[in-house]
């Protein structure tokens, strides 16, 4: 399945002020540099990734409406480091191109681009300003996270700008503010099945040290998103999404090279002004990552969160998921399971369904891969998806497979 999951950026404006507090920026930790060729003060690493994709349901279809094609991609990636008085500038740019033997898109080539600026105090102590850019097509997790939605191969530029001030040292009281604008928006006219958006997220978090390297967290996320229809007028909001959460947690070590985090608490949701569709109750994130004798890893990740819907309600994202993957010599194998369950607040009157709307996805990858040389590496992969869901049209399920090579920094 085409999946760009690269997190977005562009523009520079906070660059400017960010560089001028970077002279008060001094040695207090010893950050690890990426690997890549050394360039005068810069650090560079460049890569290039071919490969070949077949899928027997590129729009994620009911089985009849089903479209297999094949795509072949060609992409490169840059990024550079320039390291400072323990502090960095970090750049990053990707752009690929996509051709599908079949389909015919709007839009066969994306761009993604990144800068952060990283200043480092010897408090503890960090401040950072980052801008992310997308100009991309076809299906993404970044634009409909909860998976809703399928999507037809509209363009679309996403972007997003961030600060954060923090100290997340273990054995020392710390915290997290971060301010994130995030803008969605539709390239061109295209016949759109979803929203535009535009708003902020924040996060404020407290960390308090306990005993054996963990911490007792409190944590506020806030978001305020102003909804826009791609077809309707300029600028104009058909609604507000605001999302307000308070949880409590731990997060920490449980063992050497097994860092954990669990969040529960209560959070509230609501269309601004609108007396429906209003969601008040309980939600979390929890992760564990295992390492185990080296080699092997275990990855497990589960989320409850309330999003917005595309229609005239919300609904509650419940997903699980878990990855397991192993290394010998110079090959690695892994599988990774992922479990969905949507459920909707209201009758979803768009859509031919019986009953309110409820929605069950899985995933299943498993990929194989062999590092050639210590530059160039060789992947194969496969999967399969399954929506089953009480709106007989949002049913679906494909398979698909993908092939491809990786030269240089990767």
């Amino acid at each position: 399945m085409v999946r760009h999951l690269a997190t977005v950026l562009s523009r520079f404006p906070v660059l400017v002020a960010g560089i001028a507090l970077a002279g008060a920026a001094t040695a207090a930790r010893a950050d690890s540099m990426p690997d890549g060729i050394i360039v005068g003060p810069w650090i560079i690493a460049p890569s290039l990734t071919t490969s070949y994709e077949a899928e027997d349901n590129v729009f994620l279809e009911k089985d009849n409406d089903a479209v297999d094609d094949r795509v072949t991609t060609f992409a490169g990636d840059i990024r550079a480091w320039l390291p400072f008085s323990n502090s960095r500038l970090e750049l990053g740019y990707r752009a690929s191109k996509e051709d599908y033997a079949e389909s015919v898109f709007p839009r066969d080539t994306t761009e993604q681009a990144h800068v952060r600026l990283e200043l480092n105090f010897k408090t503890g102590d960090t401040l950072s300003f980052s801008d992310d850019y997308r100009r991309d097509f076809a299906r993404s997790e970044e634009v409909d996270v909860g998976g809703e939605l399928t999507f037809n191969g509209e363009p679309y530029n996403l972007n997003r700008w961030q600060v954060e001030l923090s100290r997340t040292d273990p054995g020392r009281q710390g915290y997290v503010i971060r301010v994130r604008r995030q803008d969605f928006i539709y390239e061109g006219e295209q016949d759109i099945g979803f929203f535009e958006y535009r708003g902020f997220h924040n996060v404020f978090e407290y960390r308090q040290p306990l005993p054996e390297g963990r911490n007792w967290v409190m944590r506020y996320e806030s978001k305020r998103f102003n909804h826009y229809d791609p077809e309707g007028a300029v600028g104009v909001p058909f609604r507000q999404e605001v999302t307000d959460a308070v949880q409590f947690g731990l997060r920490g070590f449980l063992g050497p090279q097994q860092p954990f985090r669990v969040h529960l608490g209560y959070g509230r949701f609501r269309y601004d002004g609108q007396k429906e569709s209003k969601f008040e109750g309980i939600v979390g994130t929890a992760s564990w990552r295992l390492r185990l004798g080296g080699r092997t890893k275990l990855d497990l990740e589960a989320i409850r969160r309330p999003l917005p819907s595309n229609f005239e309600t919300h609904y509650i994202n419940n997903a699980v998921r878990a990855e397991l993957a192993r290394e010998w010599l110079r090959f690695e194998a892994g599988t990774e399971l992922e479990l969905v369950k949507n459920d909707y607040a209201d009758d979803v009157v768009d859509l031919d369904c019986s009953g309110r709307r409820k929605d069950d996805t899985y995933e299943v990858d498993v990929h194989w891969g062999w590092r050639v040389h210590e530059r160039l590496k060789f992947r194969i992969s496969s999967f399969h998806a399954k929506r089953s869901s009480t709106c007989d049209s949002a049913d679906y399920s494909a398979t698909g497979f993908q092939t491809g090579f990786s030269v240089g920094w990767f």
